[in-house]
């Protein structure tokens, strides 16, 4: 085929061209060379093999091979990043000082490529020096050698093995416990080696055989004194009581913890005291323990500011970056002096992030951040509603069906990239509209993948919403009715992908 491209006129052609369908001859001459078309299950790419002067010619070649090739490399690498995400959360989870070491081969030791916060916590290393680069010198010390001795054992025999180590530093000997898993998948092979600090018991292991020196030397002594003897030992169980006590609380500490993030980031009573235990419906369900979803809830006056965010990672580390944010925009809300400049506290809470990392908006490159959508709903007045995103939009469903996708900003908080300025958050105002129901949601549900790898998309979700006009003024039964949808695209078969998050109001 040869066109000239800017007057849209054909200048040659072959039989073969005249077997497609008008359609399929469209959509060739405007498809990008990098994409595909199908036609009947036929699959054909575009190759240009000349184009001057607004002349274009090319061929259409088959390319269900190539398309398929593609199409598995894509899951592969969906599938390999996964496995990624899944390795950091458990590593970050694990209440032990653990790092993993990934190799392809077993002649070399291979690299760190995680590292959880309570390892570089116990070494006194800043997080930063995980990104430059961890070796396991930096974490063994002088016990390198016996460290990576056991790594290699573990690597050739392909079986868990464990070694106590001493360490030496500046705060004196430290004896640590090394155990090494061998872990093994078809995208990612490595040792996984947690720490236990044995150093406390090896005190007291040395502590004990002085006490028993001493008491083969005074032995004559202490049968002599008997009474006294019995109160050594009485004083040794409570001490050991105490340590019980101590260990039981610092676990009970450790759960709360837990529970008190969950609560903190899932808070839903304001809404239900607010707006409506029945005109309010809220799913929220983490990836992992914890996650980087949150929900900002806050009555101002006669106003109602109520938004979602999902904060960049999940576990521990999503966690603490979404309490945070929401923390700063609960703050900016509180300050705002009118429900029409809600993007206000958009800005505010993206410049505070700036000064947190250290870096220059469009200057500096930073992908850090949360995605947040904001509504404000008046309390007594129904007359307009106010809505400003940062990447997440929000959806109105109307009573005949209708669904109006509402984002005024498509820019994450956090997002920086060199030479490029900071977009302008801005706030849209909407007439009230009522009977109808304001759907607020995070991408965990629509980046779900099914058995067969694929991902649900905005498309199909959006389109459950519409179904939701069944249930209008019942949002339990339209959150309700999208949950089941999603269930049945997941299976029970296919694990969770992201954090979860749905908001459904009912106006």
């Amino acid at each position: 085929m040869r066109w000239h491209k800017d007057k849209g006129k054909v200048l040659a052609k072959n039989e073969a061209w005249e077997l497609l369908s008008p359609e399929i001859q469209e959509q060739a001459l405007l498809i990008p060379p990098w994409d595909f078309l199908h036609e009947n299950g036929r699959i054909w790419s575009k190759h240009i093999i000349e184009e001057n002067d607004g002349i274009e010619t090319f061929f259409l070649l088959p390319a269900e091979a190539y398309y398929d090739v593609i199409q598995r490399l894509e899951k592969a690498q969906s599938e390999a990043k996964t496995l990624r995400e899944q390795l950091h959360a458990f590593v970050q989870n694990v209440p032990l000082p653990l790092f993993v070491l990934q190799t392809n081969d077993s002649s070399k030791m291979g690299r760190i490529t995680f590292a959880n916060k309570l390892l570089m916590e116990t070494l006194q290393l800043p997080l930063k020096k995980l990104y430059e680069g961890l070796s396991i010198q930096d974490i063994l010390g002088d016990a390198v050698q016996v460290g990576e001795a056991l790594i290699t054992q573990a690597q050739q025999a392909q079986a868990p093995v464990q070694e106590t180590i001493e360490r030496h530093g500046p705060d004196g000997p430290k004896y640590w416990l090394l155990r090494a898993f061998p872990f093994e998948s078809p995208s990612l092979s490595g040792i996984m080696v947690g720490i236990i600090d044995l150093t406390r018991e090896k005190e007291q292991e040395r502590q004990l055989a002085e006490a028993y020196q001493e008491l083969q030397v005074q032995a004559e002594e202490l049968r002599q004194n008997q009474e006294e003897l019995i109160a050594v030992n009485e004083a040794l169980e409570a001490a050991r009581a105490e340590s019980d006590s101590r260990r039981q609380e610092l676990e009970d500490s450790l759960r709360a913890a837990q529970r008190y993030q969950r609560t903190i980031l899932f808070r839903t009573k304001v809404l239900y005291d607010t707006w409506g235990y029945e005109r309010v419906s809220a799913v929220a369900r983490p990836h992992a323990f914890v996650g980087g979803d949150f929900i900002v809830a806050r009555r101002v006056g006669d106003w109602l500011y109520v938004g979602i965010g999902d904060a960049t990672g999940h576990g521990s580390s999503g966690a603490l970056l979404a309490v945070t944010i929401q923390s700063m925009l609960h703050q900016a809300l509180m300050q705002l002096a009118s429900p029409a400049l809600l993007h206000q506290a958009l800005e505010e809470v993206r410049v505070e992030l700036a000064d947190i990392w250290d870096i220059r908006l469009g200057e500096q490159l930073s992908n850090e951040g949360a995605e947040v959508a904001l509504v404000a709903l008046p309390l007594r007045q129904q007359e307009t509603i106010y809505i400003a995103t940062a990447g997440r939009p929000v959806y109105i469903l109307q009573p005949d069906g209708r669904i109006d996708e509402n984002l005024s900003g498509r820019r994450a908080l956090g997002w920086s990239v060199p030479g490029q300025a900071p977009e302008s958050y801005t706030t849209i105002a909407l007439p009230y509209p009522t009977k109808a129901t304001l759907f607020l949601f995070t991408d965990g549900i629509t980046d779900q993948l099914d058995p067969r790898g694929k991902r649900l998309g905005r498309k199909t979700f959006v389109s459950w919403l519409t179904e939701c006009a069944l249930f209008l003024g019942d949002p339990r039964s339209q959150t309700r009715h999208l949950t089941q949808k999603w269930q049945a695209w997941k299976t029970e078969g296919v694990e969770q992908t992201d954090d979860i998050l749905l908001l459904a109001f009912s106006l």
